[in-house]
């Protein structure tokens, strides 16, 4: 079971509560503690915002086409999505986006899977099937899917391929940085990336942008708190890291597709990756909205025809 690390749990916020009724009574200019106590609770507050998973969910994955697969990864539970091809072939990895799900991938998984590909998909932390995670965070993320690539039988995959949405598009990226290894890496063969996240420090701007006065000191807090929760990272990350290129700098084919009139993430993200010396073959898609995404005409089309003129 996960315990908290970055942020105090139920029985820590209540002692914070009621210690200064006592001091406050007995100890002269105990009034002090209140102060104290509202300022750590609001330093509370902020870290669970920072480490908070989705409000929401959407529905969970249910073509009976794919079989479910679950593992257990340092503690919690993790879901995947799997259809196997008869015979040995390329596997697709998908990752959705933030309060996304498998279950939005069907359509475009099929494009692969009627091709002759393996297809995985997996159901984040809190979102689909999978349960909520005591503070959330994308570096757990990626320690599920590199767990799930490491629980499929591997013997009946050629290459791993990766399609990753927005945040998922963060992960996948993440994936490439040295910390993470694994038999998928050697074998990896192209990334798709549709309209994805490329740094952190932009959402956190846009998560804090009202308390830009406190940004200084958020960031910090921010900091200290991931690297609480992922002491695997012996050295630690720096504000620079949480986004390309430090993030990570995938070093194999890129196709982007990109919505051209972005109304969740905007441009930032796209113009990030064009800027680093990557092989892209980029698309700006006017007809392509960032959610509710689904099908999409000529998204899907750009995707059929990368399938044939360069995965196969």
């Amino acid at each position: 079971m996960e315990s908290r690390i970055a942020t105090w749990n139920g029985r820590q916020i209540l002692l914070v509560l009621t210690l200064p009724i006592p001091i406050t009574i007995f100890i002269p200019y105990g009034f002090v503690s209140i102060i104290l106590a509202i300022l750590i609770l609001m330093k509370q507050v902020l870290l669970r915002v920072i480490f908070s998973g989705p409000m929401k969910r959407s529905l969970p994955f249910s073509d009976p086409g794919w079989e479910t697969i679950t593992i257990s990864n340092a503690g919690c539970d993790v879901y995947g999505f799997i259809n196997f091809q008869d015979k040995k072939s390329d596997l697709v990895v998908f990752v959705h986006g933030w309060q996304s799900s498998s279950e939005k991938y069907t359509e475009r998984m099929n494009l692969f899977k009627s091709r002759g590909f393996h297809t995985l998909a997996i159901d984040m932390r809190g979102h689909g099937i999978a349960p909520d995670t005591v503070e959330w965070t994308a570096g757990k993320v990626i320690n599920d899917v590199k767990a799930l690539l490491n629980a499929i039988d591997q013997s009946r995959i050629n290459r791993v391929h990766f399609y990753g949405h927005s945040l998922g598009g963060f992960v996948c990226i993440g994936m490439h940085h040295d910390r993470h290894q694994g038999w998928w890496k050697e074998n990896y063969g192209r990334l798709i990336l549709e309209s994805p996240m490329t740094a952190y420090s932009k959402i956190f701007e846009l998560m804090f942008g009202k308390l830009s006065m406190l940004s200084p000191l958020l960031k910090k807090w921010a900091l200290r708190g991931f690297n609480k929760i992922h002491p695997e990272l012996d050295k630690g990350l720096t504000w620079e890291d949480i986004d390309m290129p430090n993030w990570g700098l995938p070093k194999v084919p890129i196709l982007l597709l990109q919505s051209k009139n972005d109304a969740k993430l905007g441009r930032y993200h796209y113009d990030l990756i064009i800027a680093q010396e990557l092989d892209v073959q980029s698309h700006l898609i006017e007809s392509l909205p960032h959610s509710r995404n689904r099908v999409n005409k000529e998204r899907d089309d750009l995707i059929v025809q990368y399938i044939e003129s360069e995965m196969k």
